[in-house]
């Protein structure tokens, strides 16, 4: 019962998912950050602080990470109040993995601070079981660009890493787009060619990153069959993504289930235009809108203990 004696701190990446044709496949992971802080105690006492503060604070016992604790207290047996410190940087309701942090950050902490019963590939797939796909969950956990596959109900992943110097805008509407109302304008059924294109693209995108050749990317995240049904909840969608790439961006997406709109760009690339013009973009239709200037995270989850 040494871990009574300890506290768990864990920083978990935002994430965006799909970027493009990758549909519940590919994510990369960010260098924005959900920090948690974990400790046993006599009864619960939960701090929260940053994004979502307002609305998660009206139910705190509610939220993913204290659910996510308590899921894997009861697999292990383990009964006790939680002291928990989130400190949450990963714009919430936004496309770029909020909830996959949450649960991810829960999950890990609770297994670092009762000893490691759990395996990491055990807690991936409880956490994909929680969030529901595993596009998010993995880059989260493991950093870099992923690609997941679910093979009869177990998770599956490769990573690429990517050049540091590659920057990621992620422009910010203020509004949300619940991932459930963004799902609910996606097909039951595929047209073939439509699925042939994407698939092609899903391939040309991850073969580009590999080998460092960026030149056509603009064209591999051209998704044909979810970006045409979810851009009618963003205003000014199309405008956006042709501001980035005339500014200098080499591909733009929807990030995730949306409303966030992620762009890449070289090295070299004026980042802060790229941004400005996006968000200019949005703000001809009337939405207001925040500039995230990002980096890949390469290296995932990062859990640190420390004795009380």
């Amino acid at each position: 019962m040494g871990y009574r004696n300890k506290s768990v701190t864990v920083k978990v990446p935002a994430t965006s998912a799909n970027l493009g044709p990758g549909f519940d496949t590919l994510g990369i992971a960010l260098d924005i950050y959900l920090e948690v802080k974990l400790s046993l105690s006599e009864n619960d006492k939960i701090i929260y602080h940053g994004e979502g503060q307002d609305t998660i604070n009206q139910n705190i016992k509610n939220n993913y990470v204290y659910k996510a604790i308590q899921l894997l207290f009861e697999k292990a047996g383990e009964k006790s109040g939680v002291h928990l410190e989130i400190n949450n940087n990963i714009p919430v309701g936004k496309g770029m993995g909020s909830s996959a942090a949450a649960i991810v950050a829960g999950l890990f902490a609770a297994n670092e601070l009762i000893d490691n019963s759990f395996t990491a590939e055990e807690l991936v797939n409880l956490a994909v079981k929680l969030e529901g796909h595993a596009d998010n969950v993995v880059p989260a956990v493991y950093g870099g660009l992923t690609t997941a596959m679910i093979y009869e109900d177990q998770v599956y992943y490769q990573k690429i890493s990517l050049p540091e110097e590659l920057q990621i805008i992620v422009i910010v509407p203020d509004f949300n787009l619940p991932t459930e109302k963004s799902r609910s304008v996606l097909p039951e059924q595929l047209n073939l060619t439509d699925t042939v294109n994407n698939l092609q693209r899903a391939c040309f995108l991850l073969a580009s990153i590999f080998n460092g050749d960026f030149t056509h990317i603009n064209k591999a995240m051209d998704d044909m069959i979810y970006q045409p049904l979810r851009k009618q909840f963003i205003p000014g969608f199309d405008e956006v993504l042709t501001a980035a790439k005339s500014n200098g961006a080499l591909g733009a997406a929807l990030s995730g289930a949306g409303p966030s709109i992620i762009a890449f760009a070289g090295g070299n690339a004026d980042g802060d235009s790229i941004g400005e013009a996006m968000k200019k973009a949005l703000l001809e239709q009337n939405v207001t809108s925040r500039i995230y200037n990002l980096h890949p995270n390469q290296h995932g989850i990062h859990l640190q203990t420390e004795s009380m």
